[in-house]
């Protein structure tokens, strides 16, 4: 509320339709509406729905108003007030001041740079969300996770086209399940690189209730039952439930003596598919095909070795634990079984250049702070970025981190361009042992599983406090 017009920069005449009730029940006439935007040194912040009174005193704004307008959150303490981006939580404006109000003061301290405000490219958070559809970044747009400057059907991505471009879509599956682990589906895939890690394989597990995923890159096909067991320990752990039925197929790598036994003491119920009916465990097979075509065009769009699709498959993991499923109404697996819905500003482009911060300890005072490497994900057991180092070629483990997100370093390192023909998956061949093939390498079993990342919750507001603006 203002008393003046001239702190507005559009105003419209509507003095018939509002008055102001004051604390005594007094009332006073307004003489219409308008809106304007805070100036400089304020940030741009919109005041929509002014109320003209020339009987005021002082210029009054509501807290409300401000909120719901500019998508920020307040916090209030003896000293002052700071406003907040409520998505990323950046602070945009602090005031310091005394008195019995706030008062809207000249900033004490300068947080907004011009892109607080500016949302992203849909490019940038389609290449940050692994190259999902366009229809996926609405969802998220539309729940307010994200903030898309523009939308585009149109678009084509050369990484997408050349990642993802099949001839005939998979049909749904039609498991029905009223609780998480009631069923759990699984398969294998064997690669014909192997990785920088020592791996030949990953097996997956996932979880038909909720569609949360779990992937286990392996060295031998011998470690499928180790890995079970990890993952059964691990459920059985975290969540309190026992895994009811476990759906697979017909190959030796599940259907042997350990995987029995292990079924008949614990009361699992242990189900295959049809020898050459694959379509039976199309599910397991389906998410396969999915995994390929996240991890396939990741390595694409950054250049990356075909060695290097250990590190692809962790972050296509993560990614599709964050993703909202058509199959079930737009939710998260992540929603699904945590209670807690993701947050996506930590979120970078995967193979892009990063400098992480070198530990003090590891460096002389006058070394270089930081050493170009390339982000190839989020470690599981830490809350952080996952850095190749270019130079030494070891992976650093960094909460400090600096991306660069238009610049991919084996882009221009690569030549020729590698190829990743052998991300397509067979799926239609031999169920039983055909797709697995013995290697020995002593590298032990190793899991990449998605970490949980807390929602972000929103900052209680007073409903009834007002602020004092001073223009």
């Amino acid at each position: 509320m203002t008393n003046t017009t001239g702190n507005l920069s559009t105003y419209v005449n509507n003095s018939m339709l509002n008055k102001i009730v004051v604390g005594n029940g007094s009332q006073i006439h307004t003489l219409g509406t308008g809106h304007t935007t805070l100036k400089p040194p304020y940030p741009p912040l919109k005041l929509q729905n002014i109320l003209v009174a020339p009987n005021l005193i002082k210029n009054l704004l509501s807290i409300r108003r401000l909120t719901t307008d500019n998508l920020v959150a307040i916090e209030f303490d003896p000293f002052g007030f700071l406003v907040k981006d409520f998505r990323t939580k950046i602070p945009i404006l602090r005031c310091d001041n005394t008195g019995d109000l706030y008062p809207l003061s000249l900033p004490s301290t300068r947080f907004t740079s011009p892109s607080t405000f500016v949302a992203l490219s849909q490019d940038i958070w389609h290449h940050r969300l692994g190259h999902p559809g366009s229809s996926l970044l609405r969802v998220l747009n539309k729940q307010k996770s994200i903030s898309v400057s523009k939308f585009s059907d149109k678009r084509l991505c050369q990484s997408c086209v050349f990642g993802k471009q099949v001839k005939l879509p998979f049909h749904d599956s039609l498991s029905n399940t009223s609780l998480p682990f009631d069923i759990v589906h699984s398969d294998g895939w064997t690669s014909p690189v192997l990785s920088t890690g020592g791996h030949r394989y990953y097996i997956l597990f996932l979880d038909d209730y909720t569609n949360f995923l779990w992937t286990y890159p392996l060295s031998n096909k011998s470690n499928v039952f180790r890995a079970f067991s990890i993952f059964q320990t691990l459920i059985k752990t975290q969540f309190e439930r026992p895994i009811k039925t476990f759906q697979c197929d017909n190959g030796t790598e599940y259907n042997n003596q350990s995987f029995h036994n292990f079924c008949t003491e614990n009361g699992l119920v242990f189900r295959f598919s049809c020898p050459y009916t694959s379509a039976q465990n199309g599910k397991a097979e389906r998410k396969i095909r999915s995994i390929n075509n996240i991890v396939r065009t990741l390595l694409t769009h950054a250049s990356l070795p075909p060695s290097f699709w250990h590190h692809a498959l962790s972050m296509a993991t993560y990614i599709l634990n964050i993703l909202p499923s058509k199959t079930k109404n737009n939710l998260t697996p992540t929603r699904l079984l945590y209670h807690l819905h993701p947050t996506y500003t930590h979120l970078r482009t995967f193979g892009c250049l990063c400098y992480p911060l070198l530990p003090s300890t590891s460096i002389h005072k006058l070394a270089n702070r930081s050493s170009p490497c390339v982000f190839l994900g989020y470690p599981s057991n830490h809350k952080g970025y996952k850095c190749y180092d270019l130079s030494s070629h070891k992976i650093i483990i960094s909460r400090h981190a600096e991306f660069d997100e238009n610049i991919f370093p084996f882009a221009k390192n690569t030549n020729p361009a590698p190829s990743y023909e052998f991300l397509h998956s067979n799926l239609s061949s031999d169920p039983h042992s055909s797709i697995w093939t013995s290697v020995q390498t002593p590298d032990p079993l190793s899991t990449a599983s998605p970490p949980n990342h807390p929602p972000t919750q929103p900052i209680h507001r007073p409903p009834h406090l007002l602020l004092l603006l001073q223009i």
